[in-house]
């Protein structure tokens, strides 16, 4: 059987997975995921960098049954998942390689695996929403997005290309601007990506030509603020748009009527409570969008770096040594562009500055405090400095040709990472 996977309906730009950080597929073997195995093949690009799973339900346990549930039921059981595994990979791939299968609860165990290898992303089937399947708790790509703390791509039943039009649901979060970059990086060339901002259905906003003009200046500056901190390829097109109403209700609507093939949104979250609940909105578009839909959660605000090095150099620098070792460092990556970003357990992960030039970075003996500065090369006017005290250590990860990737440093229970762009 011919795979579906065609070198022109690739993704454009790529999510740079690895063998160290892979695009995990999460199948049940149903034709509801055929369409997961396809996209998530497009994504990780080659056989290494990807992991395929199946997760074999756990029985539940009912004591009236008249039938125990035995070694031979659940081997059984086993065998069936593997073959009907196998078929799927016939149908949609042409070809098979090897995947496992765990047992469990889907959604928690992909989600701790993920968590466990550093996915990239974990790609699943949309599958079906009705009011049935919440009742019987089987809306598995909303648990998926729900647990994972990384981005989770629940793909559309007889989707077999990368998006082509995506429209990204934008608040002006962090969560929100890694949205429309992973968006970025999973649509086809050509694409053309929707910034779109919904305004809230306030009486003082009611009226667009009145008071809530000034609103909509301000959203629209903010939207090219977001534009403008997006790394777009020539060949993909960005469009801004402004909405008003129900969220959930404005971006489904707006999807259709561009004919998307994905919503891409960021999910809020810090604690158990709000990871569970993910916003009523992502929680509606899940459940009503025809198209594909991507969740970047909170936890992955933050840059993973992503190298072809297996494993990466990572240098822990002495701590007598901090000053001087800071000094060089500055020496080999001024001018170099990054983002720096803070791992607070406390605050979560949250970006501090984007596509910024390091101008340097110190360490002050007398007051135990790394300086870092950000800024352009001559620029007039005053760089941007962030201040970090009580570090424990720091560590500069780099590739085997020596070239700095990015250089962490553990402040009390939290982390500040400086991750380059090239």
């Amino acid at each position: 059987m011919a795979t579906l996977i065609s070198p022109s309906i690739s993704p454009g730009f790529g999510v740079r997975a690895s063998r160290s950080s892979p695009v995990i597929i999460a199948t049940d073997g149903r034709l509801q995921s055929d369409s997961a195995l396809v996209l998530g093949r497009l994504l990780a690009e080659s056989s290494d960098a990807l992991r395929l799973v199946t997760v074999l339900k756990t029985m539940p346990i009912i004591p009236e049954a008249a039938l125990p549930v035995t070694a031979e039921i659940e081997s059984g059981r086993r065998e069936a998942t593997r073959l009907a595994t196998i078929e799927q990979m016939t149908r949609t791939w042409g070809e098979g390689q090897q995947f496992e299968i765990r047992n469990g609860d889907p959604a928690a165990e992909v989600s701790r695996l993920a968590h466990e290898v550093g996915a990239t992303m974990i790609v699943c089937g949309l599958g079906r929403h009705r009011v049935t399947d919440r009742v019987f708790a089987d809306e598995t790509a909303l648990r998926f997005m729900r647990l994972a703390d990384v981005p989770v791509l629940a793909v559309a039943n007889g989707m077999h290309h990368a998006p082509r039009r995506v429209v990204v649901a934008v608040d002006f979060s962090e969560t929100s601007l890694r949205a429309a970059r992973l968006a970025l990086e999973v649509a086809s060339s050509n694409a053309t990506i929707y910034l779109a901002h919904v305004a809230p259905r306030d009486s003082a906003l009611s009226d667009w030509d009145g008071w809530g003009k000034s609103y909509k200046r301000d959203a629209g500056d903010a939207l090219q603020k977001v534009r403008e901190q997006l790394r777009v390829p020539r060949d993909v097109v960005v469009q801004k748009v402004q909405l008003q109403g129900d969220p959930a209700t404005e971006l489904l609507a707006f999807a259709t009527s561009v004919n998307a093939d994905l919503i891409a949104t960021g999910s809020h979250g810090h604690g158990f409570v709000a990871r569970m609940l993910i916003g009523s909105t992502t929680t509606r578009i899940v459940r009503c969008s025809t198209c594909s839909v991507l969740t970047v959660p909170h936890a992955a605000a933050m840059t993973r770096v992503r190298t072809t090095v297996e494993p990466p150099v990572v240098t822990a620098l002495p701590h007598a040594d901090w000053a001087t070792e800071l000094d060089a460092f500055t020496r080999r990556n001024i001018g170099r562009r990054g983002t720096l970003e803070v791992d607070d357990p406390e605050i979560g992960a949250q970006a501090q500055e984007f596509d910024y030039p390091l101008l340097g970075a110190a360490f002050d003996v007398h007051d135990q405090r790394v300086e870092m500065m950000f800024g352009e090369p001559g620029a007039t006017n005053r760089p941007l400095t962030r201040g970090i005290s009580g570090v424990t250590s720091i560590d500069v990860l780099s590739d085997e040709q020596g070239r700095d990737l990015a250089i962490r440093i553990a402040h009390g229970t939290g982390q500040t990472l400086l991750t380059f762009a090239t």
